[in-house]
């Protein structure tokens, strides 16, 4: 971490990423509906991959709970 080249950017990332963290465990959304991953601009390949498997994943958990419970 802190190796990004636009400085300080992936540390802001991750703590915005923890504080959204605790949203989520407050409003009961299944934290694996949350994710943060480390790509490099030159990684189009994994980002692809990561972002179909990340779509899989929330698509076979069903609707939000929180969306049902609105």
């Amino acid at each position: 971490m802190g190796d990004c080249h636009y400085l300080d950017g992936n540390v802001k990332a991750e703590k915005m990423f923890r504080m959204t963290q605790e949203l989520v465990n407050i409003l009961g959304i299944e934290p694996v509906r949350l994710r943060l991953e480390w790509i490099s601009s030159a990684e189009g390949g994994r980002f692809a991959e990561i972002a179909r498997e990340f779509t899989e994943q929330v698509k076979s958990l069903g609707p939000s709970t929180l969306k049902q419970a609105a």
